[in-house]
């Protein structure tokens, strides 16, 4: 009985070591796969980094052996709304409209877009329904509001409403940016933002869209079209006057460059987004990097 008991505790004891070893094998396995993600993602980053490659260009996309390889998109930072304008009154406008149009009430999108600018301008006066330092004070917030840009999207969780607007539109953040240099690149701006700041209807928000899309209809090809500004006006049937009051927020030809890298191993994947600016000399320089 005593060597039964003891043949049997002894392959309990192995089968639990062998299982140890396959679960720490399967662990190493996906790092290891999670490490040449990484490394793929990374090539993408420096390819997208390079002023000679231009969006859409083949060379972003490339196998590497039969199950990895990698995808760069490249992009406008101007496609998201500059938290650096929030000050500006046609800027502001349009995030109102934005989150009128995302289904807050137009009370509640006024009071969480007037409290995004209280929050940015460098004066303790409260636009009509925004929030300054006695509304933070009263709810313990004694450096509220910061009274300078935000530096980052995390940074505006913390201002009146924005719960509101969480709660509605999960994926916000990605509407804005707090690396933005001011302008809208309409060459790349979502038709969700060139309806609410620029007050184009609908339907030729898309029409600008398609045009900028090129014959293939998909955004970040060869095909892409660069729209001059005068095209852009006729696309969205703004008038000269409507349209030269908006001058100021927009640009064709944004100077922060967005590059997502996605490489993959099998069915392992790993993201970097670096976000950098193009200086007069041609040379991009970092603003911010994510990975995930």
């Amino acid at each position: 009985m005593l060597v039964l008991a003891a043949i049997i505790l002894m392959s309990v004891s192995v089968m639990g070591v062998v299982q140890f070893m396959r679960y720490s094998l399967e662990e190493e396995g996906v790092a290891s796969r999670d490490f040449r993600a990484m490394h793929l993602a990374e090539s993408g980053i420096a390819l997208g980094l390079s002023p000679q490659i231009q969006p859409g260009d083949p060379v972003l996309r490339q196998a590497v052996g039969s199950d990895s390889g990698f995808e760069v998109v490249i992009s406008s930072e101007g496609s998201r709304i500059p938290l650096v304008s929030l000050t500006e009154e046609n800027m502001l406008n349009g995030v109102y409209e934005l989150f009128v149009d995302w289904g807050l009430s137009p009370n509640d999108a006024r009071m969480v877009a007037d409290s995004l600018a209280d929050w940015v301008d460098t004066d303790d006066e409260v636009r009509s329904q925004g929030a300054e330092s006695d509304y933070y004070e009263g709810r313990g917030f004694a450096n509220f509001p910061r009274q300078q840009d935000f530096t980052s999207l995390e940074e505006m969780v913390l201002v009146r409403g924005m719960n509101l607007v969480e709660a509605i539109k999960p994926d916000w953040r990605n509407y804005f940016s707090a690396n933005g240099d001011g302008f809208l690149d309409l060459n790349y701006a979502p038709k969700e933002i060139i309806v609410a700041v620029f007050g184009a209807q609908e339907s030729n928000a898309e029409n600008l869209i398609r045009e900028r899309n090129g014959a293939d209809g998909l955004p970040n090809t060869e095909d892409d079209v660069k729209l001059t500004s005068d095209q852009i006006r006729n696309v969205l049937g703004l008038d000269e006057a409507r349209f030269s009051q908006l001058a100021s927020l927009f640009t064709e030809d944004h100077l922060t460059r967005r590059i997502e890298s996605v490489g993959r191993i099998g069915e392992s994947s790993y993201k970097i987004t670096v976000i950098a600016r193009r200086q007069t000399d041609g040379s991009l320089n970092y603003l911010a990097r994510l990975e995930e």
